[in-house]
């Protein structure tokens, strides 16, 4: 009987190790994607980055789904993607190679699912994914590129320093975008900063539920501002634009920046007639700065849609209508610590009691100015006198 027992114990064991063995070798297939199947990414990437394509025909965009249906088939093999695009990235000698490389970076990010935009955005954070613009061979300074001492520019000379502008533009619009994530309405949002602790377990003169809300809208707020900053500064010329990579490129620039001054312009208006969001010291001091930077970047931004809209680039035809603030001053300034301690009603009753759209508006005067195409010239000769009569306007 003991001899039967130690056979059938020999037998378990033995399937045991063969299990196991299975296992291992699953688990070892898994985490290492087939080699056949990392060249066939590779030779899918060569197909989008290469000369031949790179426009955003459909084509293209069959190339990059077909990135996509790859990776998904093999959960490492996003890596392996990532580092090769990196690689021809980095090999780039000319802008316009260097170019296709980011778009199609670009293009994974929007065509992908969440999943896939959280682990390559993932990737980008671990530096697997680097998106930094490479030594192209070309100075961006038509002066430096022509030669010391030569007070002229050739038209090649031109074209290769537009397009290394570009490129680095392009190159900090990722960076940038790399911070963002489409949500399930399809819209960008930028991704929350990461928690802080409380300071000192001090109690908050306002409900934890309205402090973060205020933190999180002046967050998308500033957030809004910096993408659409540096979307404002990639209006390609005439030799970048005959590019078909860099005309695709600018086209998806530029509908995200619709997309994004839409979530600013829906936020500013509830940052202005809240009731309900809290306005601590530091709050306030964000605000501000939100407000601040809105009176210079909205001129700006009406500008660039203008230019867009009359050379037709990007082959967009329903551009938004840019609300411009033209005053934002008599702010007063932040309440100090010393103030704080010294006048206790303040926080209790000017801070603790009135609500948000309340006490902006005793601090701030904010006007919003809104133009059509057909009063658009009649915007640019507004005298001083006429933005004055409209400071009296509050938002509604």
């Amino acid at each position: 009987m003991k001899v039967f027992r130690g056979k059938i114990w020999t037998a378990l064991g033995s399937l045991m190790d063969h299990a196991g063995a299975a296992a291992s070798t699953k688990a070892s297939t898994a985490a290492a994607p087939d080699r056949a199947l990392l060249t066939d990414i590779e030779a899918a990437i060569a197909r989008c980055t290469d000369g031949g394509g790179g426009g955003g025909s459909v084509s293209d965009d069959r190339h990059v789904h077909e990135i996509l249906f790859l990776v998904s088939n093999a959960p490492g093999a996003i890596t392996f993607l990532s580092r090769r695009i990196t690689a021809r990235l980095e090999a780039a000698r000319t802008p316009a190679t260097a170019l296709r490389s980011l778009l199609l970076v670009h293009r994974l990010l929007r065509a992908g699912d969440r999943y896939f935009e959280q682990d390559f955005r993932g990737l980008w954070a671990s530096r697997d994914l680097r998106v930094n613009a490479p030594r192209c061979g070309c100075s961006c300074s038509p002066l430096a590129a022509s030669g010391a001492g030569v007070n002229y520019v050739t038209a090649s000379v031109a074209a290769a320093t537009g397009a290394c502008s570009f490129l680095h533009g392009y190159t900090a619009y990722i960076e940038e975008r790399m911070q963002w994530v489409i949500n399930q309405s399809g819209n960008l949002e930028p991704t929350p900063p990461p928690q802080q602790d409380p300071d000192d377990g001090k109690p908050h003169p306002h409900s934890s539920y309205d402090h973060a809300a205020a933190e999180a809208l002046l967050f998308k707020l500033a957030m809004c501002q910096r993408l659409l900053d540096v979307a404002v500064q990639l209006l390609p010329d005439n030799n970048t634009s005959a590019s078909a990579a860099a005309r695709s490129a600018f086209g998806i620039v530029l509908r995200e920046s619709f997309k994004v001054y839409d979530a600013f312009k829906e936020g500013l208006d509830l940052m202005l007639r809240s009731r309900s969001v809290g306005l601590t010291k530091s709050l306030r001091v964000s605000a501000h700065e939100v407000l601040r930077k809105a009176c210079a970047q909205t001129p700006e931004l009406k500008d660039f849609y203008h230019k867009c809209k009359k050379s037709n680039v990007g082959k967009v035809m329903e551009y938004p209508v840019v609300r411009v603030v033209t005053q934002a001053t008599e702010l007063v300034p932040p309440v100090s610590r010393e103030e704080e301690l010294d006048s206790g009603e303040v926080v209790q009753e000017s801070e603790g009691d009135m609500s948000f759209e309340s006490k902006l508006e005793t601090t701030i005067n904010a006007v919003w100015v809104e133009f059509d195409d057909d009063d658009q010239q009649a915007g640019r000769e507004t005298t001083g006198d006429d933005h004055g009569s409209l400071q009296a306007q509050q938002p509604s």
